[in-house]
């Protein structure tokens, strides 16, 4: 099954929209994963910023607040023992450490936990002290219990070890070291980003399908400059063909005219089909020029009801419309144009290769148009030949010029509204026509008295 130019556009939009945002998310998502690594590294240079000023004072508050970088950084700083409570607390922290903060959040290789405070920009960086060195018991001797493997290393950890050991007494006595830093460049990221996104989804989906409208409807273009080209030289045929036919057709009528009173008691029949041809030679010249005409003509408000049960009386000899059908529906057409939508419409039906008794119409309102349908219990249309069923010139049967349609599509279009043609389960054929319903007073009176 083929798929209509309207659908795979469509399709081919979403899949454009799909790849863009894929690459804005991974973008995105890579902004934020880079905010993420400078504020996890910005942490360690904080941390090492404090252990490097320790050396030059005796408690974490002195050091803090002697390096710029600390005291503008750090926003509070605690340890915490065994028992969850305070060991030591500078600035603003909680008087006892709640473990259930950590529950469901990632633990680094170092026994370090980063917890983004999501009503502002502070990131609260604790530490497991388990993973850093232990001191030693005074005069050297290991603790009670230590592994000896806490000993093992380099000289420059054992440097380490014994600075702890001298100075670090109230940090190697804890549990787990709380420090609240702000960090307003990461949340600056998230906070961008956040926004930044949707944006970016709506005008990519904007910009996607207004790139589609602009797809159609310079397609929609290009078919109407073909068609232009068409009815260019289409034009100039039906005046070749009036200007070489119409002179010879009133010879041939006035001939035949002369025939019948010279032999009124022979010939007839001979003469009546030469009557029927020319008849049929200048019906094709009216409709090519028809075709080619001003689509809206003199338009003056007609009722609907009246003008298809005329129609079907005169092709069909019969209503066809149901009783109950609305009669005072108006629509606001030229009046020989309508006639000339409702004839092919109905000729089409009866010639559809059905029962005529089958052909049948109704008309209904919806939303202020007027719905006039035909349907046929014929041979139908082929999903190939749906596609071209509009073409000028294009038919399948036998007799006729295949013009019936278009020129029916151009009148009914020219009023704004539409034609649409649907296949019947169990056969036949059901034509749609769309037409904007007239009220008094819609129309300027100006038109209505030039069209009156």
């Amino acid at each position: 099954m083929k798929i209509s130019i309207h659908a795979s556009s469509c399709m081919v939009a979403v899949l454009c929209w799909t790849l863009t945002s894929a690459l804005t998310l991974f973008i995105i998502w890579g902004m934020r994963d880079r905010a993420r690594l400078i504020r996890d590294m910005d942490n360690e240079r904080v941390l090492n910023i404090i252990f490097t000023e320790l050396r030059k004072y005796d408690d974490f508050g002195s050091a803090i607040e002697s390096n710029p970088i600390l005291s503008e950084r750090i926003e509070g700083f605690a340890i915490y023992g065994d028992d969850l409570a305070l060991n030591y607390r500078w600035g603003t922290a909680p008087q006892v450490f709640d473990e259930k903060m950590l529950k469901n959040q990632i633990k680094s290789k170092f026994s370090r936990y980063t917890i983004p405070d999501q009503k502002g920009d502070r990131v609260k960086f604790i530490l497991q002290t388990e993973r850093i060195v232990q001191p030693m018991s005074p005069g050297g001797i290991m603790p009670p219990g230590m592994p000896l493997h806490r000993f093992a290393g380099t000289e420059q950890q054992r440097r380490r070890q014994d600075f702890f050991l001298n100075n670090f007494n109230i940090f190697s006595a804890g549990k787990y070291i709380y420090i609240n830093i702000t960090h307003p460049g990461y949340w600056r990221t998230q906070a961008f980003t956040a926004i930044l996104f949707p944006l970016c989804e709506l005008a990519l989906l904007f910009a996607v399908f207004y790139i589609r409208h602009l797809y159609l409807r310079n397609r929609e273009y290009r078919e109407r400059i073909e068609a232009q080209k068409n009815l260019v030289v289409l034009g100039t045929a039906a005046s070749t063909l009036a200007h070489e036919i119409k002179n010879p057709l009133l010879s041939i009528r006035l001939q035949t005219g002369i025939l019948r009173k010279l032999f009124p008691d022979q010939g007839q029949e001979e003469v009546a089909i030469i009557d029927e041809e020319v008849e049929r030679l200048s019906g094709l010249i009216y409709r090519v020029s028809d075709y080619l005409r001003k689509e809206e003509g003199n338009r003056v408000p007609i009722n609907a009801y009246d003008m298809v049960t005329g129609t079907a009386q005169r092709l069909c000899g019969r209503d066809i419309i149901p009783q109950d059908a609305p009669k005072d529906v108006m629509v606001y057409m030229d009046p020989f144009r309508a006639r000339s939508v409702f004839e092919n419409i109905l000729r089409n039906a009866l010639e559809s290769g059905g029962d005529a008794e089958a052909v049948g119409a109704f008309i209904t309102r919806n939303a202020g148009s007027v719905v006039i349908g035909v349907f046929d219990r014929g041979k139908g249309i082929s999903e190939t030949d749906m596609k071209r069923i509009f073409d000028p010139f294009f038919t399948r049967k036998s007799t006729g010029m295949g013009i019936g349609l278009s020129i029916s599509r151009r009148f009914v279009e020219a009023v704004k509204g539409s034609i649409k043609l649907e296949r019947r389960e169990g056969g036949g054929t059901l034509v749609r026509i769309i037409l904007p319903e007239w009220v008094p007073g819609s129309v300027p009176r100006h038109l209505e008295r030039g069209a009156g």
